[in-house]
């Protein structure tokens, strides 16, 4: 849904009366507000499959809860590139909005809460987007581009677990 999600908004918009690409028009906050947009605008999708019956709803859970996982993996790897700025930017509004919290190190999902966090996310990525509103959007970023307390605690109780799997797989590397 991420990968279908970036197909949303416009490729430009007007601005002093001109035609201007959406990237020039949002400068260098464009990728972490791209990516952003991708994760929200596919989890809102997501949810709209759940409620026509297209996923299987029981299992809503584990698409949040995966979608959160993939957060903190992610984040891992910094904030320095635009998918690790996106996904602060992320967390710390669903902490915000209490769709997520925290107790004794941990993080907890309100499965009542972050499908309409996320769908206000959404809209509001999409919003800053569409009007190509880098200022809207410079400031948005700067509210939560800040690590959460305890998150470098989170992150350091995880150094063991190794970030990526590199698969092994029973046949040849060369495949003819």
């Amino acid at each position: 849904m991420h990968e279908i999600a970036h197909g949303l908004g416009p490729a430009f918009t007007i601005q002093g009366g001109k035609q201007v690409d959406i990237r020039e028009a949002l400068g260098p906050v464009y990728s972490g507000l791209e990516e952003a947009k991708a994760d929200t605008a596919g989890m809102f999708a997501l949810k709209w499959l759940l409620d026509r019956g297209v996923m299987p709803k029981d299992r809503s859970e584990e698409y949040y809860a995966s979608y959160l996982g993939d957060l903190f993996r992610t984040l891992r790897f910094g904030t320095g590139e635009a998918h690790g700025r996106a996904e602060l930017m992320e967390l710390n509004y669903l902490l915000e909005q209490r769709a997520v919290t925290t107790a004794d190190g941990r993080y907890i999902i309100d499965y009542a809460r972050i499908p309409v966090a996320l769908a206000q996310l959404a809209k509001e990525l999409l919003e800053m987007e569409g009007a190509g509103d880098r200022a809207r959007a410079e400031a948005w970023f700067a509210k939560y581009d800040k690590l959460p307390a305890g998150l470098k605690a989170a992150m350091a109780a995880t150094a063991g677990i190794p970030v990526d799997v590199n698969p092994i797989f029973s046949f040849p590397d060369k495949v003819e």
